[in-house]
Order: C-alpha cells, then structure tokens, then sequence
C-alpha cells in the first residue's frame, strides 16, 4: 500500500533523531510520575513489572502473530482472532515508524489500515483488567499522533482510531473490548499542545547557563 520504514529508516531518512516519541514528550512533562515508574520496574516483584513484561509479550504475540507454544498466548491469539481481527479488512503495516515534520516527533504505531470500512490506526493494549472509556485517554492522545504523522507523510486519510484492550491474568479470564474513535480535531489537538509543551520545555532548559 505505501513504502513503510522502520523507525530507524524513518529518522535517518528525515533527520529527526532530536524528535521525540509520545512517550518521551509525557516522560519530560510529568517528571514525576516517569521517576515512579522507573521505581516500579527496579523491582521485579512490583505488579507494575509484572504487567509491563506480560504486555510486551502479549504485544510480540500479536505483532507477529505467533504464540510460541505458549498455552496463555495461544488462548490470546484465538481470542485476539475471533473477536478483533475478524472486523479488520486490510492491515498495511505492523511496528513501522513515521515522522511529522510539521510538528518535530516521531514514533513507532503498533498497526494501521481498514478497520470496519475506514482507514484506521490501531493500538494493542494488554491489561489484567479490560480498561474503561476514561482509562483509554492517553491511547487516543498515542493514536492521534501516529494518524497525524502518518496521514502527512502518506498523504493518506487516516480518521479513526481503534484501542484493541485484551484484559486477563489467566486463560479463562481472557477477554476482550474495542474501543473505536472518529479522530477529532480535540484528540489531535490535545496531543499537539503536548508537544508543543514539550519542545517549550527542552528549549528553556537549553537556555538555563551552566
């Protein structure tokens, strides 16, 4: 459909090395809650390392569609398959990056494509508990941004986002729910002042003498 780059390919080819991801413009704009976090995942024992590795990995599963004999991942995958991929029409790319140059970031979108007749992008997320409306805010933000970059760098029309939530700690609590999204001139513009924070930020402490 379009000539994809991996994040590296996509930051070299557009110099965009000092551009930030959406994780980097939140780390750099709540200081403390990334300070939290990083204490959290000192501590293997902690159930926010736990549910971190137990996302990627469920995100790996899905990104290469591949369970690894795993009887979790496998029970993931099917479920993952009759409830969720069942509704996508067209899946043009997997984990590549884009780069806005309009707005200076950059980042790495976990799919894009046609979900339920529109041009989508969409983001996994593996949780114990399947979220609520109000827990997937900062997704959308995430979605938003990945939409924006990719419809400038492809001249596509990308206008809806898709959060695909799998929530369970064991095989029979496996479940899942779509959370799906008109992209709105209010999530692009939430994630646009965000970066426009964040570059607000970076240049005043650029200024600050030594």
């Amino acid at each position: 459909m379009y000539d994809y780059l991996t994040l590296g390919q996509a930051t070299k080819k557009y110099a965009a090395k000092e551009y930030p991801s959406p994780s980097k413009v939140w780390s750099t704009l709540n200081k403390a809650e990334k300070a939290a976090f990083d204490r959290m995942m000192q501590d293997k024992n902690s159930a926010t390392y736990k549910a971190v590795i137990a996302g990627r990995k469920a995100h790996m599963t899905l990104e290469h569609d591949n369970a690894q004999k795993d009887a979790f991942q496998e029970k993931l995958l099917e479920t993952y398959n009759r409830d969720i991929a069942v509704d996508i029409d067209e899946t043009w790319a997997k984990e590549m990056g884009v780069v806005s140059m309009s707005h200076k970031y950059r980042g790495k979108f976990d799919g894009v494509g046609v979900y339920r007749g529109r041009e989508t992008v969409w983001d996994y997320k593996k949780t114990n508990k399947i979220k609520t409306p109000s827990g997937v805010k900062k997704y959308l933000k995430q979605c938003a941004a990945y939409a924006i970059a990719h419809n400038e760098m492809y001249d596509s029309n990308i206008d809806q986002i898709a959060i695909f939530n799998i929530g369970g700690k064991v095989i029979e609590d496996i479940s899942t729910r779509v959370f799906v999204y008109d992209l709105t001139s209010e999530h692009c513009d939430e994630w646009l002042a965000d970066v426009r924070a964040y570059w607000k930020e970076v240049q005043s402490i650029a200024r600050l003498p030594i």
